[in-house]
């Protein structure tokens, strides 16, 4: 939402959109979902035949978000579980993929709910912001800090982390962050490659990365090229945009990692074992 009206996450044309209003440097913020949307959902899926729903959300330190879901869960005319991902953007998707994937088992609602749980708890994500401006302008830094960051070329490296914002490296001047980030995101791939490897019975191990992006795609181009040089056939990558409700907060240019072992999500392989 901005000066100039509101929209919604999935309005056609959101993403050109807020290019124009992140260009023109318009203050812009996010409003969660009414508890009223997320009853409408319940109740229609109950309609459906549905007996359990499974309620997977962006982390309550950053958005209301859980908080509405769990306020119309309690109302719900079935079985609600909501799990607060503690997570955004991918960390949180591979959370919904996991747990789609312990349904499709048949697993029941506490197997389901455990594999979103424990996948979000255990993919880390990585992301990229170029500026600091539209973090300040959203109200998610302080605008000194933004100032600050700005008078010393810093190029935050930053995750998630106990579902807060957590810088994880402060690099100065872009070449020595996108440099620092291509190391990161291929240690976490290593790392979701070894563990993949750990649950095969023949020892050989895959790994899944998500990368996103708002309008970097130049950078998201450049991870894709060194994580096939890396890993070649070990690797799954899958290619999509931030959310425009995180892009609101992030700006132009932003890049998110998130590697996960194969095995976690077999319902987003393309190999079949």
């Amino acid at each position: 939402m901005g000066s100039h009206g509101s929209f919604f996450n999935d309005d056609p044309g959101v993403q050109e959109r807020l290019v124009v209003a992140t260009a023109e440097g318009r203050r812009m913020t996010t409003s969660r979902p009414s508890p009223g949307a997320f009853a409408s959902v319940y109740e229609a899926l109950a309609a459906d035949g549905y007996e359990h729903i499974v309620s997977i959300h962006l982390s309550g330190e950053l958005s209301g978000t859980v908080d509405s879901a769990r306020g119309s869960a309690r109302q719900a005319p079935v079985s609600v579980r909501v799990v607060d991902s503690r997570s955004a953007a991918m960390g949180q998707g591979f959370a919904v993929a996991a747990a789609l994937d312990a349904a499709r088992a048949g697993g029941g609602p506490d197997e389901v709910q455990r594999a979103a749980i424990e996948a979000a708890q255990s993919a880390r994500l990585i992301f990229y912001v170029p500026r600091l401006d539209a973090l300040a302008r959203s109200g998610r830094i302080p605008k000194s800090l933004a100032m600050v960051g700005q008078m010393f070329s810093i190029r935050p490296i930053a995750t998630i982390a106990d579902g807060k914002l957590k810088y994880l490296e402060r690099p100065r001047q872009e070449t020595a962050a996108v440099k620092r980030l291509i190391e990161l995101v291929i240690e976490d791939a290593s790392t979701a490659v070894a563990k993949d490897a750990d649950l095969s019975s023949r020892g050989d191990g895959r790994a899944v990365v998500a990368l996103q992006d708002f309008y970097g795609g130049s950078l998201a181009d450049l991870l894709v090229e060194r994580l096939r040089s890396e890993f070649g056939e070990s690797i799954q990558i899958l290619r999509s945009n931030i959310p425009p409700v995180l892009a609101v907060h992030t700006g132009l240019g932003p890049v998110c990692a998130v590697s996960v072992p194969s095995r976690w999500v077999p319902g987003l392989s393309s190999t079949e074992r």
